[in-house]
């Protein structure tokens, strides 16, 4: 019988597990039936007794967009079994007729994985609502132009209709999607919703206008939009009110053409492709100047046209007989607006010899397709006369006044040569050659600076540690000093003498009863030596009720007379009332509101733990003789291999970085030289040895930096910004940061202990100056704008910069970038690298021209 009972048993629970396992599964629902082609159809995957394990992988169903609307759980109880379910929601839209599968695929569960099987819709022709009318006879959404014929690079206008007849009331209309390949375009623009009639019948309508522009000439074809259109098809009673019933619907225009017709021709010299309606304006300040002193030449070119195709400033000529610092190029453009705007370039101009030079004529040349005609630009030369420097020495003057050069008037001194300024810009240094430094030995380790992050958080931890420790010494001060703590320790006395053994000798007897009045007085907080029944009765009754107050009454009376009386008393009723008073005494908890209050007191156990700085690592590797002795026997090949394996090492090195400048300078590679110095110097800028090789670098290249250059020369706050590297400033942020709660933190803890109240406002003070330090910090690593990017790049040759990372494409969009330009990077694709210029130019270049700023040499 009993091996009946366990084989029944063991059944039950092999079927439950059975029953477990079947119910577990993960379906569509509905899994078949029909679906409407561009309308949106509800399906829902359902995990049944089972949860997800991450969001599901969907397989491709070609001719359906599933797009994700929600997350939802659902549990029923059946015949008293528990059905839990998680609810994927999504809207599918098939886009053509007919059998439509959505493949079988494998999902990840709390029970593992599980198949999904398929699901099969057969797509019919939408219809809206139940009147069997198709959206095409109700929808809407179209594409027409102003112009039928367009030049290249001229900017036109489109206009984008869509929307339903007034039949029908229009709910809502989603943001249209709309990326034409064949165009550049800043996008549509949502416009006005307005009435039209169009084929016949009225229609509501929004209107979007989009500024598009063309790169070749010819037919092209050009994408229709899509977007999700939702209207009332009908009204549903709901209690007391209608509910509208919505119907939403994906609307795609037809792809329309446009004729771009190619420039004519006889286009002048000057013409670089500009298309559109432009201004140019020249200036030359000042026009007077000294031999040494700076002259700034600005060209503005401004106006409305083919921007996204590289057009800018023109080129200008000068004198070979300035230096030239690298123009800064500043673009000013519409936030909406990618066709309309200003470009502003700054040449600044070292004059080395005296006399008069003209800066000009400038001429640009721009298509005007309004005209249909070229238009050239001509701005007239500005002369510039040049003035012998003034003698630092007053008793020089009358010495040198007499073999003063004599200025030569017209267009410059005799045979002169002129050189050409592209809009990129150059560096031109006429220094006489200087001796670099030698190599240097140790392995300096220095850090390397971080990606910025915003400092607002820290300053928030840092002033709520403050108050947190605060709080805390209040909370403990506020216990100490509660005014209850006498009460609570008077009851624990009196639970304790209910407890105790009520002695046999007499003297023994009123000492208990002595104690036990001593605690009773305590807890009720009675001020009076020898309280009255009727005193400790009222201050009883104010605790708790009148049988409470009574037994207490009763007590005390009865104490009275062990103590006073002359007759014996009855203590057996004496331990009864006392003992049944105690127990029924209330506990008297800590009030939070002592944590307030003025005077709280700080515990001695209280302990602060500060930790401000940390140590930096100084383990760094020795630079070994051997390196030092190839360099110096002139096998400069050797040594820079075995220096740039040493930086892919240790990137942070600083000495790797400076010797491996040293040895591509010696072959001739100033540009990598460049390169590598300008990393040895963001790593300890305050090394003169190499602020001394990089101003040899700048006279043998091109490569100039505004930023850059203000350190090597200390102009101005960048000799304070100088003091410390990116990385440096970075961590002292971090540290004034820690500084300032902890300052805080100890002023607070100040005002707590008496004889250390004089330190609280000095502290306090040295709090304030540690936030500022921090902000200052940030502030000075903001002012290495990209050479404190963890992620910059350097440009060490003259590369083009393309639309596209191939040079298979001749006709893309493209410009060049200058060697020892300073861009950051974006990303990579294969042998090139995606970069981002100060003049808000972006573009892809190949990786044989970059070098890093930062970190092994390999990285990119």
């Amino acid at each position: 019988m009993r091996f009946l009972k366990l084989k029944f048993i063991l059944s039950l629970l092999t079927l439950s597990c059975v029953s477990i396992s079947w119910s577990q599964s993960v379906y569509w629902s509905p899994s078949s039936g029909t679906m409407q082609q561009g309308k949106s159809n509800a399906i829902d995957l359902f995990y049944d007794s089972c949860e997800p394990d991450g969001d599901p992988s969907l397989p491709n169903a070609p001719g359906l967009q599933l797009s994700f609307r929600g997350r939802s759980n659902s549990r029923t109880i059946i015949n008293g079994r528990l059905s839990a379910k998680t609810i994927f929601n999504y809207q599918a839209i098939p886009s053509s007729q007919g059998t439509l599968t959505i493949p079988a695929f494998r999902v990840k569960t709390s029970e593992g994985e599980l198949t999904v099987s398929p699901a099969r819709f057969e797509v019919v022709e939408a219809t809206v609502g139940n009147t069997g009318i198709s959206p095409d006879e109700v929808f809407m959404s179209l594409f027409q132009t102003r112009d039928p014929s367009i030049y290249e690079g001229e900017v036109f206008e489109l206009e984008y209709i869509a929307g339903a007849k007034q039949d029908y009331q229009l709910a809502d209309l989603s943001v249209p999607t709309w990326n034409p390949s064949t165009l550049v375009t800043g996008g549509l623009v949502d416009g006005q919703v307005t009435g039209v009639n169009y084929d016949g019948s009225q229609y509501v309508v929004k209107v979007y206008t989009a500024k598009a522009m063309a790169t070749q000439s010819g037919f092209l074809e050009v994408e229709g939009a899509r977007q999700e259109a939702t209207v009332v098809i009908g009204r549903r009673r709901d209690f007391l009110f209608q509910e509208p019933v919505y119907d939403a619907f994906t609307i795609e225009s037809d792809p329309f053409s446009v004729e771009v017709l190619p420039l004519p021709n006889g286009a002048p010299a000057s013409f670089r492709g500009a298309v559109g309606s432009f201004a140019l304006e020249s200036r030359v300040v000042p026009e007077e100047v000294q031999i040494g002193e700076p002259i700034t030449w600005t060209l503005e070119l401004s106006g409305s046209g083919n921007w996204p195709a590289g057009i800018g400033v023109p080129p200008r000529s000068v004198s070979s007989r300035f230096k030239a610092i690298q123009p800064e190029i500043k673009n000013e453009f519409e936030d909406d607006d990618l066709f309309t705007g200003r470009q502003t370039e700054d040449i600044v101009l070292i004059p080395t010899e005296v006399g008069s030079f003209e800066f000009g004529p400038v001429q640009y040349t721009y298509f005007d397709p309004v005209s249909e005609s070229y238009k050239t630009i001509e701005i007239p030369a500005k002369t510039v006369t040049i003035v012998p420097a003034a003698p630092t020495n007053p008793s020089l003057s009358s010495a040198l006044e007499g073999d003063a050069p004599e200025i030569v008037s017209g267009s410059g001194p005799a045979n002169q040569e002129t050189y050409t300024l592209d809009p990129n810009g150059q560096n031109v240094f006429l220094k006489p050659p200087e001796l670099l430094k030698d190599p240097l030995s140790g392995a300096s380790s220095f850090a390397i600076p971080t990606i910025a992050k915003t400092i607002y958080k820290p300053t928030l931890v840092a002033l709520a540690c403050p108050l947190a420790f605060w709080f805390l010494l209040a909370f403990a001060k506020g216990f100490a000093n509660d005014p209850r703590k006498s009460e609570r320790k008077a009851l624990s006395e009196l639970r304790k003498i209910s407890r105790s053994k009520f002695p046999d000798d007499p003297e023994a007897r009123k000492k208990l009863h002595l104690k036990w009045r001593d605690a009773a007085a305590r807890y009720f907080a009675l001020s009076a030596i020898e309280p009255t029944p009727d005193e400790v009765a009222t201050a009883a009754l104010q605790l708790r009720g009148e049988e409470f107050a009574a037994n207490w009454r009763n007590a005390w009376q009865l104490s009275d007379q062990a103590l006073f009386g002359v007759a014996d008393y009855d203590h057996e009723e004496w331990l009864r009332l006392q003992r049944l008073a105690c127990s029924a005494c209330p506990s008297k908890s800590f009030n939070p509101s002592q944590v307030f209050k003025y005077k709280s007191w700080v515990p001695t156990f209280a302990i602060l733990a500060l930790l401000t700085l940390a140590v930096q690592n100084l383990s760094a590797q020795s630079e070994s003789a051997e390196v030092n002795s190839l360099y110096n026997q002139g096998k400069f090949k050797a040594a820079s291999a075995k220096w740039v394996e040493a930086i892919n090492e240790s990137p942070e090195v600083f000495e790797y970085r400076y010797n491996a400048g040293l040895a591509a300078a010696q072959l001739g590679d100033w540009s990598r030289a460049w390169g590598l110095w300008t990393g040895s110097f963001c790593l300890d800028p305050s090394n003169e040895e190499v602020a001394w090789n990089l101003r040899i670098a700048h006279q043998n290249t091109s490569a100039y930096d505004p930023v850059l250059q203000s350190l090597l020369e200390s102009e101005g706050l960048y000799a304070l910004v100088k003091l410390r590297s990116p990385a440096a400033w970075q961590s002292l942020s971090v540290h004034s940061l820690w500084a300032l709660g902890a300052l805080l933190s100890l002023s607070i803890l100040a005002l707590y202990l008496r004889p250390a109240r004089k330190l609280a406002s000095p502290l306090f003070i040295l709090g304030l100056l540690a936030g500022v330090l921090a902000y200052f910090s940030i502030w000075a690593h903001m002012k290495y704008e990209a050479l404190g990017d963890p992620n910059t790049l350097l440009v060490i040759q003259e590369s083009a910069l393309l639309s596209i990372p191939t040079d298979l494409q001749p006709d893309q969009v493209s410009s060049s970038v200058s060697e020892g330009s300073v861009a950051r990077f974006e990303k990579s694709f294969l042998g090139w690298m995606k970069i981002s210029l100060p003049n808000g130019e972006s573009g892809w270049v190949r990786r044989e021209s970059l070098l890093p700023l930062y970190g092994e040499l390999t990285q990119i």
